[in-house]
């Protein structure tokens, strides 16, 4: 199935009183907006490998919510807030520890939301 989703889609995902972070989202300017939603999809796409697909009734797993969690995510920790001196932005890691980077598959950081949608694991099991 073909995807449809655009950038009105991902403002009706994020109206205020249906989502935590829509004041977030919303203090963008509409052109940061629709560049971080292409973006998203983009990201999402190269990282995975398939091409987001509209979701079915019965759907658990959603392209569309993990493509608007990625747009609002990319906003929010891109190097563009620290000039900016906006100060939400999300440290990959401190000095003490590389532990607390956020999961990259092929390169490309994927938010933990957005995972959650896809239904990615978060926790690799190795056995040895």
């Amino acid at each position: 199935m073909a995807y449809t989703k655009t950038l009105s889609d991902c403002d009706d995902y994020f109206k205020p009183n249906t989502h935590l972070n829509s004041y977030d989202w919303r203090s963008y300017d509409p052109d940061v907006q629709a560049a971080a939603f292409a973006q998203a999809k983009r990201e999402l796409e190269v990282s995975l490998g398939v091409s987001l697909t509209d979701p079915e009734d019965d759907d658990i797993y959603r392209c569309d919510y993990a493509h608007f969690e990625q747009a609002l995510y990319i906003l929010m920790n891109t190097p563009r807030q620290e000039v900016s001196g906006i100060s939400n932005v999300i440290d990959e890691a401190d000095g003490e520890s590389e532990s607390k980077k956020r999961p990259v598959r092929q390169g490309v950081l994927i938010s933990p939301q957005a995972q959650r949608y896809f239904g990615l694991n978060r926790i690799k099991i190795l056995r040895g």
